[in-house]
């Protein structure tokens, strides 16, 4: 009769740990798919982004000729201004 009762016991406890660690084993199924998932979007938010440097880079081309003229433009202007101060010193 002993052995019964071990035996019911061991195979509760085979019952409960399989229980357990199927629940376990869902659980990190569910997030493995959540991490999929957000691999994913962020695989698209990559792709957005690389396309958002490309015309980063084309920008910054324009910038630096833009900013190479206006520095021409700005010695001009500070010479002109130069000038015209002179030229207000002299009259007073």
């Amino acid at each position: 009769m002993l052995q019964w009762v071990i035996v019911a016991i061991l195979i509760y406890i085979i019952y409960y740990l399989i229980n357990k660690y199927e629940k376990r084993v869902d659980t990190l199924t569910k997030l493995i798919e959540l991490n999929r998932e957000q691999i994913e979007e962020n695989k698209e938010k990559i792709k957005i982004n690389k396309d958002g440097i490309e015309d980063n880079k084309s920008s910054i081309t324009v910038n630096k000729t833009n900013i190479t003229k206006n520095k021409t433009g700005i010695t001009k202007n500070k010479k002109i201004l130069d000038l015209n101060q002179a030229m207000i010193e002299e009259l007073k």
